[in-house]
């Protein structure tokens, strides 16, 4: 009976684990496992094997040798793992934006771009004989919301006949225009990703529409769209253009109706930005108040809330400490700026609201939350 050897090459085995870990996306635990088992050794303990085997991982250093292997300096190509975990945690949101997408179309569905009313959206049972039965011998009688979105957004009402016909595009792509009829960011879960960094919400469905313009202009201006997509690009946007400027005159008007100081600073509900000066809570609701009417706002959110008495100094710094951000100046020919605390990081939806208070008043920044938008 023959005898059967086996070797163990040092860079071979790290140069595997390495390629399980980036490359095929193997789970860490299994990487961990092949490196530990060419470290059976107690000179060393557990622990400081498991941080050789990250150094490994990483490209720190490398096992040199058969069957008696040497630790030594690598180094040629070093990717730190927070990287790896970073890259998944991306994956993963998208993946959750994909599903959203799914379940709620029509969310994502740009209203500047789509020929229909989103407002007036209902599912589609009218259609004729012939699309009724290809559309089911396709996709089955029970169609997905992002399926009876598409249907809606590609069919074409006879108000002769009182039936709906498909367009073209439904079947073909080669027949959408660039922008898809308002599917542009439904089959684009990743661009949603970059704009927003997750499913939309209505904290941050107009920053992802506002983004979304400025992302389609990049596209023109850098020549990456050109001819007849680039003239459906900027008609897109002037609709949104004109949209906005109605809902910010709609605005004004409310501003313009919006109570006297004493009862802004006394009121204790969250408002649509009825003032520029104000406070938001780590939900993202807004709380309005007069110039330097902060701690007078404070005191009555507290009382409200915690039935509990600060006085006017107290109760501000309670709020910021809970964490509440301040919309504040202490110089009203200047602008406002963004207050938070400096060991800490606003939450999203903070970050979102700041961003709706830079629509809302026409601010081309807001100093002290740029960082965190541009972290997002």
């Amino acid at each position: 009976m023959k005898e059967l050897s086996f070797k163990i090459q040092g860079e071979f085995v790290c140069h595997l684990a390495r390629s399980w870990f980036w490359d095929e996306n193997r789970e860490y635990e299994k990487c961990e496992e092949l490196l530990l088992s060419c470290l059976m050794t107690d000179e060393i303990s557990e622990e400081e094997k498991k941080k050789i085997v990250v150094e490994i991982l990483e490209g720190r250093k490398i096992l040199v040798g058969v069957n008696e292997l040497e630790l030594v300096e690598d180094g040629e190509l070093i990717r730190p793992l927070a990287d790896k975990f970073k890259e998944y945690q991306k994956k993963e949101m998208i993946r959750k934006i994909e599903e959203d997408i799914q379940r709620r179309p029509l969310a994502y569905l740009d209203p500047y771009s789509c020929d229909k009313n989103i407002n007036e959206y209902k599912p589609v049972d009218n259609l004729v004989f012939d699309d009724e039965r290809d559309v089911q011998e396709a996709f089955g009688r029970h169609l997905t919301p992002y399926r009876e979105a598409r249907l809606w957004a590609y069919s074409s009402e006879n108000l002769w006949y009182h039936a709906s016909r498909l367009l073209p595009g439904f079947w073909d792509e080669k027949e959408r225009k660039y922008l898809d009829n308002g599917f542009y960011l439904i089959e684009r879960p990743k661009l949603v990703y970059e704009l927003i960094g997750g499913p939309v919400t209505d904290q941050n469905e107009e920053k992802l529409f506002a983004l979304l313009k400025n992302h389609l202009k990049s596209l023109v201006n850098n020549g990456f769209v050109t001819g007849e997509k680039a003239k459906e690009i900027i008609h897109r946007n002037m609709k949104y253009d004109a949209a906005m400027k109605e809902i910010s005159q709609e605005r004004q008007e409310q501003t313009e109706e919006k109570p006297n100081s004493d009862q802004l600073n006394r009121n204790t509900s969250p408002d649509d930005f009825l003032s520029e000066y104000g406070l938001i809570d780590p939900s993202g609701n807004y709380y309005s108040c007069s110039f330097a009417g902060h701690h007078t706002k404070a005191h009555y959110i507290l009382i409200s809330k915690e039935r509990k008495f600060y006085n006017f100094d107290e109760a501000l710094d309670k709020l910021y400490s809970d964490g509440w951000a301040i919309i504040r100046n202490p110089d009203p020919r200047g602008s406002v700026f963004f207050d938070y605390r400096a060991d800490r990081r606003p939450t999203k939806r903070q970050i979102d609201t700041a961003f709706d208070h830079m629509i809302r008043f026409n601010e081309r920044t807001l100093p002290g939350i740029k960082e965190y938008l541009e972290n997002e």
